[in-house]
């Protein structure tokens, strides 16, 4: 009777937590899913990616990408610049070759007043300064005197010829800047003119301040002409060029 009653007290305790513990399979795993932080920075980086392909930049993208204004090339330093002309060339010339010699270059400064285009074109002035300077650049500042000749296509020649005594040098022909309307002796020097690159001052400074006689520049207005004066040589000029001064032209 002993082992029966064992028996029955191993079916009551033991045999029920066997049967619970046997028929407790073990989990399948599940499929492991990304975490949300994880997929928030798959679509940044897609985002991204879109603009920066087709979307505008962002501000500061805007701002490093903007390159600052390139600065015009220097000045040949040695070289010597000729100035001739007029009262107007003196009004120029004086201002401007303090700014060239600031630059590092030579300057001369020959006018007479008044004077015309046949006195230069055809007397001995020019020559003689082109041979005493021998300069790298010729400035040539004339036609004020001759704003109102009634017939300006009698200084076709003249001009023909000054640009002739010239040589191959380069040279600039600055228009005097108009305080009243010609008769259209600018437009035969701008015909009559080449090789010699033409600069029209009164495009270039059309509201100049002019002094006490309502014609000649101001001391404000010197100062304001020279300056775009150089500024315009700094961009006609051509650093590639096979001559210190070569000309590629410019705003005229």
């Amino acid at each position: 009777m002993q082992k029966p009653r064992r028996w029955g007290w191993l079916q009551l305790h033991l045999l029920p937590l066997a049967v619970a513990c046997g028929s407790a399979a073990p989990a399948s795993p599940e499929p492991a899913t990304p975490a949300p932080a994880e997929a928030s920075r798959s679509e940044d980086a897609n985002a991204e990616d879109t603009q920066g392909a087709d979307a505008p930049p962002s501000r500061d993208t805007k701002k490093s990408a903007s390159s600052p204004r390139a600065a015009p090339a220097e000045l040949p330093k040695g070289t010597r610049v000729l100035q001739v002309g007029d009262s107007f060339a003196d009004a120029l010339g004086i201002e401007l070759g303090k700014l060239l010699k600031q630059s590092g270059l030579r300057t001369s400064l020959v006018t007479k007043t008044p004077s015309y285009i046949g006195e230069w074109a055809f007397g001995p002035a020019l020559p003689k300064a082109l041979s005493q300077y021998n300069p790298d650049l010729v400035l040539v500042t004339l036609g004020a005197n001759e704003v109102e000749v009634p017939v300006p296509e009698q200084r076709t020649r003249a001009v023909q010829r000054l640009v002739k005594v010239l040589g191959d040098r380069p040279c600039v022909w600055i228009l005097p800047p108009l305080w009243k309307p010609d008769t259209g002796v600018m437009q035969v020097i701008k015909d009559n003119a080449k090789p010699c690159q033409v600069l029209d001052s009164s495009v270039l400074v059309p509201s100049l301040p002019r002094g006490r006689d309502h014609i000649h520049p101001s001391t404000e207005g010197r100062s304001i002409w020279a300056n775009a004066v150089l500024d315009w040589l700094r961009q006609a000029r051509d650093p590639a060029g096979p001559r210190p001064w070569s000309l590629r032209g410019g705003p005229s």
